[in-house]
């Protein structure tokens, strides 16, 4: 259900690659934030991505490996501590590789801000996006440190 802004009770597929996510949200409004549950059924994202707010996620069953972006270059985990919070600020660059079937996760989020960022390695491009994912702009040959001092300015 949606009421102006604000978002009540609804679900929504995502595609990232091969598979999907199933996405339900509690509750959302980007002014002030919100709560999302999600369905893993991702086999391969084919970008990495930030976010546009802080959050914390929990998981609640499964367990996912996961690329991170870092200083140091890209860094493969496996997420599998359940119901353990994990801090995901902003500038948390990851891409999900393999979702264990029946994965879920909650996701607590703060306010959005107006942009964020996804990385696709094989053209080593980052794409600037806002609300509903419309397309701002695009930065060829980057470092990581670049987009992350950018999204700093951008709080």
């Amino acid at each position: 259900m949606k009421l102006g802004n604000i978002i009540i009770a609804q679900k929504k597929r995502i595609e990232l690659g091969k598979g999907h996510i199933e996405q339900y949200t509690i509750f959302e409004c980007k002014q002030l934030g919100g709560v999302w549950i999600y369905n893993w059924k991702t086999i391969d994202q084919n970008r990495f991505h930030t976010h546009a707010f802080n959050s914390v996620a929990f998981t609640l069953r499964g367990s996912y490996v996961q690329e991170v972006i870092t200083d140091d270059g890209i860094e493969k985990q496996e997420v599998r501590k359940l119901f353990r919070p994990r801090h995901l600020p902003r500038n948390y660059t990851h891409r999900i590789l393999e979702a264990r079937p029946n994965t879920w996760t909650c996701v607590f989020f703060g306010r959005w801000s107006k942009h964020w960022y996804e990385y696709f390695d094989d053209t080593k491009t980052w794409v600037q996006y806002t609300w509903n994912r419309k397309k701002v702009a695009k930065f060829v040959d980057v470092p990581y440190k670049w987009i992350c001092d950018r999204i700093k300015k951008e709080l």
